[in-house]
């Protein structure tokens, strides 16, 4: 499907559009070879939907696709927010396979009456009420297999009924391995059935009241608690923690909690190497990274050399080249490297990250 770039926002219900940053901060690499794929949620303006495409192609430092989910409304919105919560649930709660057959009988019959009807047409009618799923569906369905392996979804708030949706809809139409592998980020996501085979990572404000609706918690989610209460007190709009703006203002401090245990400011369990090798496939990204670091000092201080360490040995031994160049953009990013490599008792190992770091500043 051809993606146009966006010179503004999107003006119709389900419309697809490529976006980037207004201003490309300073040392960030962006990968223009490389597309993520972004749905809104409910009661969102075109410049809403823009604005929060124009962020996460910031954030994630490459090119968004947006799908537009346009709101009729709060009244029609949440109308349709139902519909789609029980719209393919049956396929996922119920069982895949009952309806996998079903799906398939019905398209016979109606491939008999008009010949040339395609499965991916027909199937595309259980998803008629809601364009942005329906746009979304024909999408996924329109890329190569090795193109749906590499997709990385990110939907906000009735973005993820929308997603689940057209997810579940491409593997009635292509088969339930069609959608093997698609990573979907899910933010403040009232949806609780997924289709089986993607790799779904869920974030969520404890006090967000949509998030709330999903019901469940598990090591695939990554929650922060209290912001919500912050913006009760402060006699703040009561969404105040479910715009998709206000999870991008905390990704640094989301993906840190991805990879620990804990409650209440007190971390049980580390994954410092898998942090770490995070933020390597991070690459060229020095804004992000700064500011991963810098949540890593404020609030995990006994495991923040430890990242620290992780991370610059396998840039030193791997990445040597795409450092340098983090280096000469931001060395104030190297100087807090070093800063969290000589805290406390430093090893031996750490000496070695630190002689490395200073070579390039």
């Amino acid at each position: 499907m051809n993606v146009q770039k966006s010179m503004g926002g999107p003006s119709n219900d389900g419309d697809i559009l490529q976006y980037e940053p207004i201003y490309i901060p300073k040392g960030l690499s962006f990968d223009r070879s490389r597309r993520v794929v972004f749905v809104n949620g409910m009661q969102n303006s075109a410049s809403d939907h823009a604005n929060s495409a124009r962020k996460l192609s910031e954030v994630q430092a490459c090119p968004v696709i947006g799908v537009f989910n346009k709101s009729d409304g709060f009244g029609a919105d949440l109308g349709q927010c139902i519909r789609d919560k029980i719209t393919l649930v049956g396929a996922v709660a119920v069982g895949f396979s009952g309806w996998q057959k079903a799906v398939d009988a019905g398209y016979l019959a109606a491939k008999a009456k008009r010949p040339t009807l395609s499965k991916i047409d027909f199937v595309g009618t259980l998803i008629d009420g809601n364009k942005a799923a329906k746009s979304l569906y024909l999408y996924v369905a329109s890329l190569t297999s090795d193109e749906r392996r590499a997709l990385k979804i990110f939907c906000h708030s009735q973005g993820n009924l929308i997603t689940s949706n057209a997810l579940t809809s491409v593997a009635l139409a292509l088969g339930e391995g069609a959608i093997g592998g698609i990573e979907v980020y899910s933010y403040g996501s009232p949806c609780r059935y997924w289709p089986n085979g993607i790799k779904h990572t869920n974030f969520a404000f404890t006090f967000d009241p949509v998030a709330l609706l999903d019901l469940r918690a598990g090591f695939s989610t990554s929650k922060i608690g209290f912001v919500g209460v912050v913006g009760i007190a402060a006699n703040a709009d009561p969404m105040y923690a479910h715009s998709f703006l206000r999870y991008m203002e905390y990704d640094a401090e989301f993906v840190v909690n991805r990879y620990r245990w804990g409650s209440f400011g007190m971390t049980a369990n580390m994954d410092e190497a898998g942090l770490a090798e995070f933020l390597v496939r991070l690459g060229n990204n020095p804004g992000r990274l700064k500011k991963i670091f810098e949540r890593l000092k404020s609030a995990h201080w006994t495991d923040s050399d430890d990242v620290a360490y992780e991370y610059v040995t396998r840039m030193r031994k791997g990445y040597s080249t795409t450092m340098a160049s983090i280096a000469r953009v931001d060395s104030a990013l190297i100087d807090l490297l070093i800063a969290l490599l000589e805290s406390g008792w430093t090893t031996g190992g750490e000496r070695t990250e630190i002689d490395y770091l200073k070579t390039l500043i």
